[in-house]
């Protein structure tokens, strides 16, 4: 499936650019798991599992 498109040459994105953390934030939402949860943790500093990353909805 392709999503977005390329330059004439297929050497950069055109539109809708996709990277890997968008890869992840997709299979985590497959899984039932929420891409911006922050899980509790004994450290004083949280981070969410993803920072970036949106899931892609064309693939659902």
């Amino acid at each position: 499936q392709v999503i977005g498109s390329s330059n004439a040459k297929g050497e950069v994105p055109h539109e809708r650019p996709l990277w890997p953390y968008d890869v992840v934030a997709t299979m985590y939402h497959h899984l039932g798991i929420d891409p911006s949860f922050t899980p509790i943790t004994g450290a004083t500093r949280t981070r969410p599992l993803l920072e970036h990353g949106e899931v892609i909805r064309e693939l659902l």
